[in-house]
Protein backbone atom coordinates (compact mmCIF):
# COMPACT_ATOMS: atom_id res chain seq x y z
CA UNK A 1 0.00 0.00 0.00
CA UNK A 2 1.41 3.42 -0.69
CA UNK A 3 1.48 6.79 1.27
CA UNK A 4 -1.88 8.77 1.30
CA UNK A 5 -1.99 11.16 -1.05
CA UNK A 6 -2.71 14.13 1.54
CA UNK A 7 -0.42 13.12 4.34
CA UNK A 8 -1.29 14.56 8.21
CA UNK A 9 1.16 15.85 9.18
CA UNK A 10 1.66 14.37 13.25
CA UNK A 11 4.60 16.15 15.41
CA UNK A 12 5.68 16.71 18.83
CA UNK A 13 8.41 18.98 20.43
CA UNK A 14 9.56 18.36 24.02
CA UNK A 15 10.87 21.20 25.37
CA UNK A 16 13.09 20.55 29.00
CA UNK A 17 13.79 23.81 31.20
CA UNK A 18 17.36 24.27 33.23
CA UNK A 19 15.15 23.33 36.19
CA UNK A 20 14.31 19.69 35.38
CA UNK A 21 17.93 19.04 34.15
CA UNK A 22 19.01 20.32 36.99
CA UNK A 23 17.02 17.97 39.43
CA UNK A 24 17.60 15.03 36.69
CA UNK A 25 21.23 16.06 37.33
CA UNK A 26 20.92 15.79 41.13
CA UNK A 27 19.16 12.67 41.27
CA UNK A 28 22.47 10.82 39.97
CA UNK A 29 24.45 11.11 43.07
CA UNK A 30 21.17 9.81 45.20
CA UNK A 31 21.59 5.90 45.51
CA UNK A 32 25.55 6.78 46.66
CA UNK A 33 23.90 9.32 49.34
CA UNK A 34 21.70 6.77 50.97
CA UNK A 35 23.91 3.94 50.48
CA UNK A 36 27.06 6.26 53.16
CA UNK A 37 24.12 6.54 55.66
CA UNK A 38 25.17 4.67 58.80
CA UNK A 39 22.14 4.91 60.91
CA UNK A 40 23.46 4.02 64.33
CA UNK A 41 22.09 6.59 66.70
CA UNK A 42 19.15 8.86 67.00
CA UNK A 43 20.38 11.86 65.74
CA UNK A 44 21.77 9.75 62.19
CA UNK A 45 18.32 8.29 62.00
CA UNK A 46 16.21 11.91 62.63
CA UNK A 47 19.36 13.13 59.42
CA UNK A 48 17.98 10.18 57.20
CA UNK A 49 14.46 10.84 57.97
CA UNK A 50 15.38 14.62 56.57
CA UNK A 51 16.74 13.04 53.37
CA UNK A 52 14.09 10.73 53.13
CA UNK A 53 11.44 13.29 52.82
CA UNK A 54 13.68 15.50 51.11
CA UNK A 55 13.47 12.37 48.66
CA UNK A 56 9.46 12.44 48.57
CA UNK A 57 9.34 16.18 47.73
CA UNK A 58 11.97 15.75 44.85
CA UNK A 59 10.35 12.66 43.46
CA UNK A 60 6.47 14.32 43.31
CA UNK A 61 8.56 17.08 41.71
CA UNK A 62 10.15 14.90 39.20
CA UNK A 63 6.88 13.26 38.71
CA UNK A 64 4.79 16.46 37.82
CA UNK A 65 7.94 17.58 35.39
CA UNK A 66 7.51 13.83 33.67
CA UNK A 67 3.87 14.49 33.52
CA UNK A 68 4.36 17.67 31.53
CA UNK A 69 7.41 16.90 29.45
CA UNK A 70 5.48 13.46 27.89
CA UNK A 71 2.00 14.46 28.05
CA UNK A 72 2.27 15.95 24.76
CA UNK A 73 3.80 13.16 23.29
CA UNK A 74 1.46 11.07 24.42
CA UNK A 75 -1.55 13.04 23.04
CA UNK A 76 -0.11 13.20 19.67
CA UNK A 77 0.53 9.04 19.64
CA UNK A 78 -3.24 8.99 21.26
CA UNK A 79 -4.52 11.10 18.02
CA UNK A 80 -2.02 8.62 15.84
CA UNK A 81 -4.14 5.68 17.12
CA UNK A 82 -7.25 7.26 17.01
CA UNK A 83 -6.52 7.97 13.21
CA UNK A 84 -6.12 4.50 12.18
CA UNK A 85 -8.19 2.91 14.54
CA UNK A 86 -11.50 3.15 12.39
CA UNK A 87 -9.94 1.38 9.56
CA UNK A 88 -8.10 -1.23 11.56
CA UNK A 89 -11.56 -1.88 13.63
CA UNK A 90 -12.96 -1.91 10.25
CA UNK A 91 -10.88 -4.49 8.86
CA UNK A 92 -11.12 -6.72 11.84
CA UNK A 93 -14.78 -6.35 11.78
CA UNK A 94 -15.10 -7.25 8.08
CA UNK A 95 -12.73 -10.34 8.40
CA UNK A 96 -15.23 -11.83 11.45
CA UNK A 97 -18.06 -11.52 9.60
CA UNK A 98 -17.11 -13.00 5.69
CA UNK A 99 -15.31 -15.65 8.18
CA UNK A 100 -18.50 -16.53 10.06
CA UNK A 101 -20.57 -16.33 6.37
CA UNK A 102 -17.89 -18.65 4.47
CA UNK A 103 -17.75 -20.77 8.06
CA UNK A 104 -21.53 -21.12 8.15
CA UNK A 105 -21.62 -21.54 4.31
CA UNK A 106 -18.53 -24.50 4.15
CA UNK A 107 -20.23 -26.35 7.49
CA UNK A 108 -23.53 -26.26 5.06
CA UNK A 109 -21.65 -27.21 2.15
CA UNK A 110 -19.70 -30.06 4.18
CA UNK A 111 -23.13 -31.25 4.89
CA UNK A 112 -24.64 -31.32 2.12
CA UNK A 113 -21.92 -33.26 0.35
CA UNK A 114 -22.22 -35.91 3.65
CA UNK A 115 -25.51 -36.30 2.77
CA UNK A 116 -24.90 -36.54 -1.09
CA UNK A 117 -22.26 -39.26 -0.41
CA UNK A 118 -24.15 -40.99 2.02
CA UNK A 119 -27.12 -41.39 -0.47
CA UNK A 120 -24.87 -42.54 -2.90
CA UNK A 121 -23.27 -45.61 -0.68
CA UNK A 122 -26.49 -46.70 0.33
CA UNK A 123 -27.99 -46.96 -3.54
CA UNK A 124 -24.71 -48.68 -3.99
CA UNK A 125 -25.49 -50.86 -1.07
CA UNK A 126 -29.35 -51.48 -1.78
CA UNK A 127 -27.69 -52.63 -5.74
CA UNK A 128 -25.57 -54.78 -4.25
CA UNK A 129 -28.28 -56.22 -1.86
CA UNK A 130 -30.77 -56.48 -4.69
CA UNK A 131 -28.17 -58.42 -7.07
CA UNK A 132 -27.85 -60.63 -4.09
CA UNK A 133 -31.07 -61.68 -3.58
CA UNK A 134 -31.66 -61.79 -7.64
CA UNK A 135 -29.21 -64.27 -7.17
CA UNK A 136 -30.48 -66.25 -4.24
CA UNK A 137 -33.97 -66.50 -5.91
CA UNK A 138 -32.48 -67.49 -9.43
CA UNK A 139 -30.79 -70.79 -7.22
CA UNK A 140 -33.54 -70.83 -5.54
CA UNK A 141 -36.27 -71.30 -8.47
CA UNK A 142 -33.43 -73.75 -10.32
CA UNK A 143 -33.38 -76.02 -7.03
CA UNK A 144 -36.99 -75.94 -7.63
CA UNK A 145 -37.02 -76.53 -11.02
CA UNK A 146 -34.51 -79.24 -10.66
CA UNK A 147 -36.36 -81.16 -7.63
CA UNK A 148 -39.18 -81.50 -9.94
CA UNK A 149 -36.85 -83.17 -12.95
CA UNK A 150 -35.41 -85.58 -10.11
CA UNK A 151 -38.51 -86.57 -9.07
CA UNK A 152 -39.72 -87.23 -12.95
CA UNK A 153 -36.73 -88.95 -13.49
CA UNK A 154 -36.89 -91.04 -10.33
CA UNK A 155 -40.35 -92.00 -11.87
CA UNK A 156 -39.10 -92.69 -14.98
CA UNK A 157 -36.66 -94.97 -13.75
CA UNK A 158 -39.28 -96.94 -11.75
CA UNK A 159 -41.73 -97.30 -14.50
CA UNK A 160 -38.10 -98.60 -16.68
CA UNK A 161 -37.42 -101.19 -13.69
CA UNK A 162 -41.26 -102.41 -14.05
CA UNK A 163 -41.02 -102.52 -17.88
CA UNK A 164 -37.92 -104.21 -17.53
CA UNK A 165 -39.69 -106.80 -15.01
CA UNK A 166 -42.28 -107.14 -17.12
CA UNK A 167 -40.34 -107.91 -20.12
CA UNK A 168 -38.58 -111.04 -17.90
CA UNK A 169 -41.93 -111.89 -17.19
CA UNK A 170 -43.13 -112.14 -20.35
CA UNK A 171 -39.67 -113.12 -22.01
CA UNK A 172 -40.06 -116.37 -19.41
CA UNK A 173 -43.48 -117.28 -20.12
CA UNK A 174 -43.13 -117.32 -23.82
CA UNK A 175 -44.69 -114.00 -24.81
CA UNK A 176 -42.89 -112.44 -27.27
CA UNK A 177 -45.36 -109.67 -28.35
CA UNK A 178 -45.77 -108.96 -24.92
CA UNK A 179 -42.29 -109.18 -23.59
CA UNK A 180 -40.99 -106.91 -26.87
CA UNK A 181 -43.91 -104.14 -25.68
CA UNK A 182 -41.99 -104.33 -22.32
CA UNK A 183 -38.72 -104.03 -23.40
CA UNK A 184 -40.35 -101.01 -25.56
CA UNK A 185 -42.03 -99.34 -22.59
CA UNK A 186 -38.41 -99.79 -20.92
CA UNK A 187 -36.58 -97.81 -23.61
CA UNK A 188 -38.63 -95.10 -23.73
CA UNK A 189 -38.63 -94.88 -19.77
CA UNK A 190 -34.31 -94.96 -19.91
CA UNK A 191 -34.82 -91.74 -22.49
CA UNK A 192 -37.07 -90.05 -20.22
CA UNK A 193 -34.99 -90.71 -17.28
CA UNK A 194 -32.26 -89.36 -19.18
CA UNK A 195 -34.26 -86.73 -20.21
CA UNK A 196 -34.92 -85.48 -16.74
CA UNK A 197 -31.45 -85.89 -16.10
CA UNK A 198 -30.21 -83.76 -18.75
CA UNK A 199 -32.69 -80.89 -17.57
CA UNK A 200 -31.72 -80.78 -13.96
CA UNK A 201 -28.47 -80.15 -15.18
CA UNK A 202 -29.50 -77.65 -17.78
CA UNK A 203 -31.64 -75.78 -15.37
CA UNK A 204 -28.32 -75.58 -12.12
CA UNK A 205 -25.96 -74.51 -14.77
CA UNK A 206 -28.24 -71.76 -16.38
CA UNK A 207 -29.16 -70.36 -12.94
CA UNK A 208 -25.73 -70.19 -11.20
CA UNK A 209 -24.85 -68.70 -14.69
CA UNK A 210 -27.68 -66.03 -14.39
CA UNK A 211 -26.41 -66.11 -10.20
CA UNK A 212 -22.95 -65.18 -11.38
CA UNK A 213 -24.20 -62.30 -13.67
CA UNK A 214 -25.86 -60.71 -11.18
CA UNK A 215 -23.29 -61.01 -8.80
CA UNK A 216 -20.48 -60.06 -11.05
CA UNK A 217 -22.28 -57.08 -12.41
CA UNK A 218 -23.14 -55.51 -9.00
CA UNK A 219 -19.31 -56.35 -7.67
CA UNK A 220 -18.09 -54.73 -11.20
CA UNK A 221 -20.03 -51.76 -10.73
CA UNK A 222 -17.98 -48.40 -10.22
CA UNK A 223 -18.24 -47.18 -6.84
CA UNK A 224 -19.94 -43.83 -6.02
CA UNK A 225 -17.28 -41.21 -6.93
CA UNK A 226 -16.33 -38.88 -4.17
CA UNK A 227 -18.75 -35.83 -3.53
CA UNK A 228 -16.50 -32.54 -3.69
CA UNK A 229 -18.10 -29.34 -1.76
CA UNK A 230 -17.66 -26.26 -3.68
CA UNK A 231 -15.40 -24.67 -1.59
CA UNK A 232 -13.88 -21.40 -2.59
CA UNK A 233 -9.97 -22.11 -3.23
CA UNK A 234 -7.72 -20.96 -0.40
CA UNK A 235 -10.18 -21.13 2.63
CA UNK A 236 -10.56 -24.03 4.88
CA UNK A 237 -12.11 -24.74 8.31
CA UNK A 238 -9.35 -25.95 10.99
CA UNK A 239 -10.26 -28.20 14.23
CA UNK A 240 -10.59 -25.81 16.83
CA UNK A 241 -11.94 -27.35 20.39
CA UNK A 242 -12.53 -24.80 22.94
CA UNK A 243 -13.70 -25.33 26.35
CA UNK A 244 -17.04 -23.95 27.92
CA UNK A 245 -19.71 -24.09 30.51
CA UNK A 246 -21.47 -26.99 30.24
CA UNK A 247 -25.06 -26.35 29.73
CA UNK A 248 -27.02 -24.95 32.71
CA UNK A 249 -23.82 -24.52 34.21
CA UNK A 250 -22.26 -21.22 36.13
CA UNK A 251 -18.82 -20.64 36.60
CA UNK A 252 -19.15 -21.18 40.41
CA UNK A 253 -20.94 -24.47 40.10
CA UNK A 254 -18.09 -25.41 37.99
CA UNK A 255 -15.79 -24.24 40.42
CA UNK A 256 -17.03 -26.67 42.72
CA UNK A 257 -17.22 -29.68 40.70
CA UNK A 258 -13.71 -29.08 39.99
CA UNK A 259 -12.59 -28.78 43.19
CA UNK A 260 -14.67 -32.35 43.83
CA UNK A 261 -12.96 -33.64 41.06
CA UNK A 262 -9.17 -32.68 42.37
CA UNK A 263 -10.22 -33.68 45.81
CA UNK A 264 -11.49 -37.41 44.61
CA UNK A 265 -8.10 -37.23 42.46
CA UNK A 266 -7.68 -35.86 39.70
CA UNK A 267 -4.52 -33.76 40.41
CA UNK A 268 -4.49 -33.04 36.28
CA UNK A 269 -7.25 -30.52 36.67
CA UNK A 270 -4.97 -28.82 38.89
CA UNK A 271 -3.87 -26.53 36.13
CA UNK A 272 -7.42 -25.16 35.85
CA UNK A 273 -6.99 -23.76 39.28
CA UNK A 274 -5.11 -20.30 39.68
CA UNK A 275 -4.27 -18.60 43.29
CA UNK A 276 -5.40 -15.04 43.36
CA UNK A 277 -2.50 -13.71 45.75
CA UNK A 278 -4.11 -10.41 44.59
CA UNK A 279 -7.24 -11.03 46.54
CA UNK A 280 -5.42 -12.99 49.02
CA UNK A 281 -3.63 -10.06 50.16
CA UNK A 282 -6.69 -7.76 50.26
CA UNK A 283 -8.27 -10.33 52.35
CA UNK A 284 -4.98 -10.81 54.83
CA UNK A 285 -5.24 -7.21 54.74
CA UNK A 286 -8.79 -6.57 55.90
CA UNK A 287 -8.58 -9.72 58.72
CA UNK A 288 -5.11 -9.20 59.21
CA UNK A 289 -4.28 -11.83 62.41
CA UNK A 290 -7.97 -13.94 61.61
CA UNK A 291 -6.94 -14.45 58.46
CA UNK A 292 -7.75 -18.34 57.63
CA UNK A 293 -7.12 -20.07 54.22
CA UNK A 294 -5.83 -22.78 53.74
CA UNK A 295 -2.40 -23.25 52.32
CA UNK A 296 -1.83 -19.49 52.74
CA UNK A 297 -0.75 -17.49 55.64
CA UNK A 298 -1.02 -13.84 56.87
CA UNK A 299 2.24 -12.24 57.91
CA UNK A 300 2.77 -8.66 58.95
CA UNK A 301 5.78 -6.89 56.94
CA UNK A 302 5.75 -3.15 57.82
CA UNK A 303 5.82 -0.95 55.02
CA UNK A 304 8.30 2.50 56.03
CA UNK A 305 6.54 5.61 55.68
CA UNK A 306 7.74 9.42 56.64
CA UNK A 307 5.82 12.45 57.00
CA UNK A 308 6.74 15.97 57.98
Amino acid sequence: MGAPENPTPLSVTLTMDDSTRARLAQAAGIVAVAESFDIDCAENAVLANTELRSYIEREKAIEQAWDGFVKPAEQILDHAKSIFKPARDALKQGQAILKTKLGAWTQREMERVAAEQRAREEADRRARAEAEAKAAAERARAEEAARKAREEARIAEEARQRAEAEAKAARAAGDRKAAAEAERRAQAQAAERAKKEEEERRVREEAERRATQAMLAAATSPAPAPVQAAVPAGFGMRKNWIAELAPGKTEDAAKLEIVKAIAAGRSDLLALLQLDMKSAAKLAKALEAQFNVPGLTARNAPVATSRG
